[in-house]
């Protein structure tokens, strides 16, 4: 099954989120590997196991298997820093962000896909979190890897089309 098919049955008011998720299979700013990364981690983001097998059904036809890993890296790495940047400016009592953050990030820098791929699949997970500070911070290196910003704009984009299917889910169980 495919996500494309699991959202068939959506209702009429959840049709902007179909005709949504059918344009962005078409994306062209983003090559097939880039596109279904960002689907998949968007997807896993979300937390809904229905979402996340047939995301995965679908990406294993444009992913190779050894960059899994890299796709779940990113999900673990943002899935912490995504939480504890977002805490550090939005409190206001202090400004925790002077502080050493003491987390351990090496796989930042272990992946096996190329730098900017990654980085897109982080600022994907970063979108749905809803981190400011990392949206910023992954947004910052794409652009200073000449990534154009609609390209920067399609990954966001992806993620919020994702989520979205997610709530539109979770109603409907």
């Amino acid at each position: 099954m495919s996500i494309t098919s699991k959202i068939s049955n959506f209702p009429e008011y959840a049709k902007d989120i179909k005709l949504n998720y059918s344009k962005i299979l078409n994306e062209p700013t983003l090559n097939k590997q880039q596109l279904y990364g960002i689907i998949l981690i968007s997807s896993i983001t979300t937390k809904l196991d229905d979402l996340v097998e047939v995301a995965m059904e679908e990406a294993k036809e444009h992913i190779d298997e050894s960059l899994l890993e890299d796709i779940y890296g990113a999900y673990s790495i943002m899935s912490m820093n995504a939480i504890y940047y977002r805490f550090t400016h939005l409190a206001t009592e202090y400004d925790y962000s002077t502080m050493p953050a003491n987390l351990r990030m090496q796989f930042l820098a272990k992946h096996k896909m190329e730098k900017t791929d990654f980085e897109m699949l982080c600022l994907a997970v970063a979108v749905i979190i809803g981190c400011g500070k990392c949206i910023n911070a992954h947004e910052v290196v794409l652009r200073d890897n000449s990534i154009p910003n609609q390209t920067i704009q399609t990954v966001a984009r992806i993620a919020s089309i994702v989520n979205a299917i997610s709530n539109v889910m979770r109603v409907l169980k």
